[in-house]
């Protein structure tokens, strides 16, 4: 009997052993194969990673060269309307002539109803005399579907009087102002009534783009508060070393 179960099992081993090593090389080779799937998986992540970085430098690169341009844009156009604005008090650009209502500014503040606004007034340098009288400002718009203007008294508490100026070349006036509940502003209207003339110096804006972030930013050079006499000899120095 127990030659019968060694001769057996001398039987099975010799016939299962080439199956076996059959076997264990294919595992050997699949155990190559997946190493080198899993060394080309770690190269492509690699790559990828690398990739990655690359494009968050370039993302980056692009956002400082726009962040860049804009502050350059921002510059020019700040250049731009100082430059405007003294040839036109300095009357070089052929577009003034006596006062006028240069630029009206308007930001929104913490309730939708109320604006603050900053106007400034010119007048050109050859004209030596100082002008004086009072700002009129009419707000166009619609109410219940209806045209209607308003007065400087209905879009202000009531109490505050109208803007009065007096300047030899230019002067900023700034103030709030309240729109009624259910009011649509479309056109912001500003006149001059000058003392000693009929005639009133006016000029429209449209709400729209007063509103706009663009027209925000429009700044003239900054201002120290100096007396009216300091001013005009100041800028006679300033017209005195750009002449030739």
């Amino acid at each position: 009997m127990a030659g019968l179960i060694f001769f057996t099992w001398k039987l099975t081993v010799s016939w299962a052993t080439p199956e076996l090593s059959g076997a264990q090389a294919l595992i050997k080779t699949q155990k190559a194969e997946l190493q080198s799937l899993s060394n080309r998986l770690e190269t492509s992540q690699s790559r990828l990673k690398l990739s990655e970085k690359e494009i968050q430098v370039l993302r980056q690169a692009n956002q400082l060269l726009r962040s860049e341009e804009s502050n350059r844009q921002a510059e020019l156009n700040i250049l731009k309307g100082e430059l405007d604005f003294y040839q036109k008090l300095a009357g070089t650009s052929g577009s003034q002539s006596g006062l006028a209502v240069y630029h009206l500014e308007l930001t929104s503040t913490g309730s939708e109803r109320v604006f603050r606004f900053v106007l400034t007034l010119t007048q050109n340098l050859q004209r030596s005399a100082i002008t004086s009288g009072k700002v009129l400002i009419d707000l166009e718009g619609t109410l219940d579907d209806r045209p209607l203007t308003l007065p400087w008294s209905q879009i202000t508490d009531g109490s505050e009087a109208e803007p009065a100026f007096r300047f030899k070349y230019f002067q900023q006036l700034d103030g709030y102002l309240v729109l009624p509940p259910g009011f649509s502003p479309s056109q912001l209207l500003v006149s001059l009534e000058v003392k000693g003339q009929k005639k009133l110096v006016s000029r429209g804006f449209e709400w729209l783009e007063l509103t706009q972030p663009a027209n925000q930013h429009h700044k003239l050079p900054p201002q120290e508060p100096v007396p009216e006499l300091e001013l005009e000899l100041e800028l006679e120095q300033e017209l005195n070393q750009s002449s030739p």
